[in-house]
């Protein structure tokens, strides 16, 4: 019954402040607009991030001489780091798989005519869990009986190093931009409903006054702020859709958007949608419940 009571009271309040209420939605949509269009990017530089850390595998590359139990002890040493979590997969290249790979790589496959006997050595691809990981892997499987002493085990450190701190700094940055645009919307929603409650102020005080609860009092408003935050959020929704179907779609075979049906790729439409619709309720909620805590104090 009391529901029925706040959930009346709220859409008497936006009815009577129609004006202020559809601001309030429209400041929801704004920034559940933006937010949607950065979930996707930032899904997107995650995957590129991803796509770019399988470049930085080490290579372990084995001597010609060393024995089939050597190999196999240094195999057992990299699945030891895979089970600690430090390695993510390996793979074996034979000496001739090798050759076959430099082979593709020449534009003149004639010069590997010349040479007598193929000179590369066989070797073990690794790809780490984390690149950061990369120093402490190298340092547990160099020395080796079966390690070729000279090449040994090999990885860019300095590019590693370099894409580490490029990551670093681009997840701040994310992050700061994402807890930006929540404030933000937060403060939005805040003002824009503080007014539709400034229009009320007397009536606040009176049931103050005379024994309200706070939450009695505080309950159609939130709840105001709940419907004009989903009001802006499908709305805003409806807009990613018409975006998606119309240059997303078209753009998608050609580029990773972070945006799929299947949920393939980084987030499926359908979710993003779940999120975006959950997120304008909870910012309308907070909103109007930290606009409202300043006219409680009677």
């Amino acid at each position: 019954m009391r529901l029925r009571f706040f959930v009346a009271e709220a859409i008497r309040s936006i009815r009577a402040n129609v004006a202020i209420s559809v601001a309030a939605t429209v400041t929801v949509l704004i920034a559940v607009l933006l937010l949607g269009a950065f979930i996707p990017t930032f899904l997107a530089v995650q995957s590129t991030i991803d796509d770019q850390k399988a470049k930085l595998d080490i290579s372990v590359y084995i001597k010609d001489e060393a024995t089939v139990q050597q190999v196999q002890g240094l195999q057992n040493n990299i699945v030891g780091l895979e089970s600690e979590g430090l390695v993510r997969e390996f793979s074996y290249v034979s000496k001739d798989d090798a050759l076959a790979i430099l082979r593709e790589q020449l534009r003149d496959e004639s010069v590997l005519d010349e040479l007598a006997s193929n000179p590369l050595p066989a070797s073990f691809e690794v790809l780490p869990v984390d690149p950061a990981d990369n120093a402490q892997i190298v340092g547990q499987l160099e020395g080796h009986p079966a390690v070729h002493e000279e090449l040994g085990v090999e990885f860019e450190a300095e590019t590693t190093n370099r894409f580490l701190d490029v990551v670093t700094i681009v997840r701040w940055v994310m992050l700061g931009l994402t807890l930006l645009l929540l404030v933000a919307a937060v403060l939005l929603i805040g003002n824009t409903i503080r007014l539709s409650i400034f229009a009320r102020r007397r009536e606040v005080e009176v049931m103050k006054l005379v024994g309200a609860t706070n939450w009695f009092i505080r309950w159609p408003y939130v709840i105001e702020g709940v419907l004009c935050g989903l009001a802006g959020a499908v709305v805003a929704v409806v807009l990613l859709l018409a975006l998606k179907l119309g240059v997303v779609d078209p753009l998608s075979d050609a580029t990773d958007s972070g945006l799929s049906d299947d949920g393939t790729a980084s987030i499926s439409f359908f979710s993003l949608a779940l999120i975006l619709i959950l997120a304008g309720a909870v910012v309308g909620a907070v909103g109007s419940g930290i606009t409202l805590r300043r006219f409680l104090r009677v």
